[in-house]
């Protein structure tokens, strides 16, 4: 398996859902985009083949399901959405909470996988996720196959359910964000130190936030890069108090520079860093 085509394929496959559009009118689309691309993984995986059982586990643990989730996220948004209430911001409300709890209980049925999963254990990995030990009669193999796409070689016991759990994850994170826009004020506050209330704003341009973002996420400086760049984007947003927008339509542009560097703001914070700390030397004595 050759992990830099697997990598490049998702990192396309991100950008042609952003150029896609997000509005349920493109619901079908995104499926198809999705789809096609785990077609491509998988026919990827099935001529390639794995060195040995560690890499097989690795890429059903952990590769497969960043794509599969994408798939099953893309399912309960739009069934999310499409549930909402025509009514008050109270029904709203009530509706965004009564799919929280939806979503705990399933949680909660599902305990000891979830927990194995969001603790990372390992010791049951090879009958999880090693396809000679797959159980084609339990029922969350059989509800996760899609024909074309997920069977025939390409399912295990469990990578269904990973990629759910992050599905799921990243739609818990998506309904918290409503329950806040309805009822809690846009702007968030970020303390620091003790000038309470003290807001930290990013003045820059937000290309360059998205830069930086992008360096964090690839860097895999945070949870061990367990996690999307969504979930970095998201964070400078609360942070910073600011809207990237699409931050992924950002990283083309600046992935589609020319005469200029691709990392131009990174590389002027490191002049930056090196002018400041030269004019410090300069003041140090000899012999310190």
């Amino acid at each position: 398996m050759d992990i830099k085509f697997v990598d490049a394929l998702f990192y396309n496959l991100e950008l042609e859902l952003v150029e896609n559009g997000t509005s349920l009118g493109f619901y079908a689309q995104r499926l198809s985009i999705i789809s096609s691309a785990l077609k491509v993984l998988k026919a990827h995986v099935l001529s390639d083949g794995f060195i040995n059982e560690d890499e097989e586990i690795y890429f059903f643990k952990y590769l497969k399901p960043r794509f599969y989730m994408l798939y099953v996220y893309e399912v309960e948004l739009y069934n999310l959405i499409s549930g909402i209430p025509i009514g008050t911001d109270e029904m709203v409300w009530n509706y965004y909470l009564s799919e929280l709890s939806a979503l705990n209980r399933f949680f909660s049925q599902h305990n000891f996988i979830y927990n194995y999963y969001a603790r990372e254990e390992k010791g049951m990995d090879d009958s999880f996720f090693l396809r000679r030990n797959l159980d084609v009669l339990n029922p969350d193999v059989a509800s996760s196959i899609l024909p074309g796409i997920t069977d025939d070689g390409f399912t295990t016991n469990q990578d269904y359910n990973f990629s759910k759990f992050k599905a799921l994850e990243k739609l818990r994170d998506y309904i918290l964000g409503r329950i806040r826009l309805v009822y809690v004020k846009p702007e968030p506050t970020f303390t620091v130190g003790s000038e309470l209330g003290k807001k930290l704003k990013w003045t820059g341009e937000k290309v360059e936030l998205v830069e930086l973002a992008y360096g964090i996420f690839l860097s895999q400086s945070i949870n061990a890069g367990k996690l999307e760049i969504a979930d970095i984007v998201n964070w400078l947003e609360q942070s910073l108090n600011i809207d990237l927008g699409v931050a992924y339509r950002k990283f083309i542009s600046i992935s589609r520079r020319k005469n200029l560097s691709y990392t131009k703001y990174i590389d002027g914070m490191r002049d930056k860093i090196v002018a400041y700390i030269s004019e410090k030397n300069r003041y140090i004595p000899k012999g310190f």
